[in-house]
Parts: structure tokens; sequence; C-alpha cells
């Protein structure tokens, strides 16, 4: 059975005000109720739209795309979810997107109903969800912002803080296809391949090795490209 080798290094606490002793509390809390883990393939969906909204996940390892699909076949991808994130926290009935896994993935399942009581019982798992909940909410707002922009803002934006979530590291490997990228950023593949280059060219990220393998050389100039 999969165990955490450490709470601060495996899980984002979103922000929530919890001292290591207490974040360690909630964390083994919230394991006891889960279901899994289970893996999950690159491209294998998790969460179908219209699915109840039962389960609460948490990321193991991997990546986990929540994507709308439309009437007429086109799909948009809404958000990325990372490895120690917990998402799909919802009143609704069920789910208004599809999770689908962007690169193979480990996933644990929690109980909506037993994660809800016991958040009645400890103030602290309270905490700990509305500061995810909170966390979830402020991206989707900043992501809406974000598609007015020029393409190398938001492209730009999207490694600043892919490299946070990853834990503030200026080498990226990307984890998700191009295309996964594109979509979410609501870019044709094309003119993603040519921001990508424009900011190589002007000196703030390099290839390195594999296509997908990126450096952050210059992380003041995107932040400031992000503003």
């Amino acid at each position: 059975m999969f165990e955490p080798q450490s709470v601060d290094d495996r899980y984002n606490f979103g922000g929530a005000s919890l001292n290591n002793c207490e974040q360690q509390t909630v964390m083994n809390s919230i394991l006891a109720l889960r279901r899994g883990p289970i893996r999950y393939r690159r491209n294998a969906m998790i969460v179908c739209e219209g699915d109840p909204t039962d389960y609460i996940l948490l990321i193991v390892k991997g990546v986990i795309r929540s994507c709308k699909t439309y009437r007429n076949g086109s799909r948009g991808i809404v958000a990325f979810h990372f490895s120690g994130e917990l998402f799909g926290w919802s009143n609704d009935p069920i789910h208004s997107l599809s999770a689908e896994a962007a690169a193979e993935t480990l996933v644990l399942f929690f109980k909506r109903s037993a994660l809800l009581a016991a958040a009645l019982r400890d103030g602290r798992i309270a905490t700990y969800l509305l500061a995810t909940t909170t966390n979830e909410l402020r991206r989707a707002q900043e992501h809406s912002l974000l598609l007015s922009r020029l393409a190398e803002c938001r492209v730009a934006t999207f490694l600043t803080d892919l490299s946070t979530r990853m834990g503030d590291t200026n080498y990226l490997d990307l984890p998700m296809a191009h295309y996964d990228i594109a979509s979410h950023l609501g870019l044709e593949i094309e003119t993603l391949s040519r921001s990508i280059t424009a900011l190589e060219k002007s000196g703030s990220i390099a290839r390195v090795g594999g296509r997908r393998a990126l450096f952050l050389r210059d992380r003041a100039s995107l932040e400031r490209m992000s503003d």
C-alpha cells in the first residue's frame, strides 16, 4: 500500500496556516479515508463529465487535465492538476468537467461524504479544504484573464506558474504534451511553437535536451511579461 514519504514534499497545503505537525495530522486523517491508489496511463479517462461527484481526487504522481467537451466535438482544457494537489470538491451533484491523465498518473480517491464529515470534526481539515478550493477558484479566475493576453504573455505566465507549482525550479521537463498546453492557453499549436521560439531567441528560456525540456534562463523577464 502506498505511503507518502513526506507531507511537506508531496502535498500542497494551498497556503493554509498550518505548522508541520498540524499538516502531518491533517494529511494522516485524510489518508485514512482513501481508496486506491489507482494508476492511469497517459490519456486515460479518470472522471467523465456528468459522473456523480461522490469522490475527491488527490494526485500522488503525474498530471491530470480538466476538460470541457463541446457538442461540435472540440475540447478545451480548463486546468492542470499536479502531484500533491487535491481537486474535485463541488456542491454540484455531477461533474461539469472530465478529468483525464495528461501523463502517467497515480491517484487516490476520497469519499466526498466521509471527507466532509471529517472536516466537520476537525477544523484543520476544513481549513485545508477551504484553502484548496480558494486556490482552485483563484487559478480559474487568473486563467480566464490570461486568455485575453498576447500569445507570448500567455506562454510566459504558464511557464512561471508551472515552475512555482512544481517547486520553484527553473528547469522544466514539461509533463504534458504541447497540444495540451496550446488548448489550455487558447492557442493554435503553431502559435505556441512560435511563442516558445520567440522566448528562446530573447534569452528568457532555453531548450535543454528533449523537445519538452526547458530552462528558465531569465525568470524576471518572464514575470514582467506576466504582469
